[in-house]
């Protein structure tokens, strides 16, 4: 017989909690990538920052933001004038820096030293003042650096070409907080609200079911502790981590086979934790779900009861399933460790 009821009760809960934020956030993920949030959360950042006109070559003004968009190092297969989910730092600057140092008098030369890069961002009308000033800014500090230096390994371009790059990852951290206030915080509320209320996922419900069935809560429990040892489980968790990184639009940048193969995982995912919600305990709506026989008063306290467990179990899941995840490891810890062995009262 299990020592740890208690514990085996709070971990099949947080069990199901993690389940459920799993399939949340694959539901999210293939939201954000079929309509292309990332994108024109990108495209809307480099159209704003980068506004002044510039010549496309064939005599035509666009603005810079949708040149270095086109460009042939950042475009991938994105249509003209639309931005891609993803732009690497690196080829962001190189494209950022052949609009800037661009003469049409001599369409071949290139900046070869700081200097001229230096008189290139000073003539350029490209830029907003404030951004032109930073540039500067990076750039003598990069020049300032290199002679500095005693051993010379790397030159003065490459790092003024790093600090555009870190300043670039930066603006990205601060688009991708945008993409998440502005978007997926409101689709993981709306998609656990449906998941949860589908599926009749009542945290108090679940909870007295677990308790009065001991077998169910020791096999969920069982499942739950062994979930940390599982490899398929933990590429969830890894995937999940990944797609709140920065660098998660990668996955539906480049091709439609790609974005195929993308949701297609999500998919698989939500069919695996749902085929493990099956095995762990009873869920969906039946006739049981509200009992009606009774007063008015005893109804209205089971509506009331239950809109207390779903939205229990909503806020639940907007934790997210790596943080439920290092929870259920915690606990996992804390059961294993049992009680601290008695000292003997007969030592010498």
């Amino acid at each position: 017989m299990n020592g740890f009821p208690i514990i085996d009760l709070v971990a099949g809960i947080i069990f199901i909690f993690f389940l459920l934020s799993i399939i949340c956030s694959s539901v999210v993920e293939m939201v954000l990538t079929a309509g292309k949030f990332r994108a024109k959360m990108l495209e809307k950042w480099l159209l704003n920052i980068f506004d002044n006109k510039v010549d496309d070559g064939s005599g035509n003004k666009i603005t810079l933001g949708q040149a270095i968009m086109d460009h042939c190092t950042t475009a991938g297969l994105s249509k003209v004038g639309k931005a891609t989910s993803y732009i690497d730092a690196k080829n962001f600057t190189a494209a950022l820096l052949e609009k800037i140092t661009y003469d049409p008098a001599n369409p071949r030369s290139v900046a070869t030293d700081i200097n001229q890069l230096i008189k290139s961002i000073e003539n350029s009308d490209l830029l907003p003042n404030d951004l032109q000033r930073a540039f500067l800014g990076y750039a003598n500090e990069a020049k300032d650096s290199y002679r500095a230096l005693t051993v010379k390994v790397t030159g003065e371009i490459e790092m003024f070409s790093s600090k555009i790059e870190k300043w670039f990852d930066t603006s990205m951290d601060r688009v991708s907080g945008t993409l998440k206030s502005r978007y997926t915080r409101k689709f993981t509320f709306w998609i656990a609200m449906g998941i949860v209320f589908f599926l009749n996922a009542d945290s108090i419900n679940i909870a007295k079911y677990l308790y009065k069935n001991p077998e169910a809560r020791t096999h969920l429990a069982e499942q739950a502790f062994e979930a940390g040892k599982n490899d398929s489980i933990k590429n969830q968790v890894i995937r999940v981590i990944a797609r709140n990184t920065k660098d998660s639009g990668k996955v539906d940048s480049a091709t439609a086979q790609q974005l195929t193969d993308s949701l297609t995982m999500h998919i698989q995912d939500i069919k695996q934790t749902r085929a493990l919600l099956d095995d762990a305990l009873p869920l969906g709506w039946n006739e049981r779900s509200i009992d009606t026989n009774g007063s008015k008063w005893y109804i209205f306290l089971q509506i009331i009861s239950k809109l207390t467990g779903l939205m229990s179990t909503v806020f639940a899941i907007m934790m997210g399933a790596p943080f439920w995840f290092d929870v259920l490891n915690k606990i996992s810890n804390m059961r294993g460790s049992g009680a601290k062995p008695a000292t003997s009262d007969n030592k010498k």
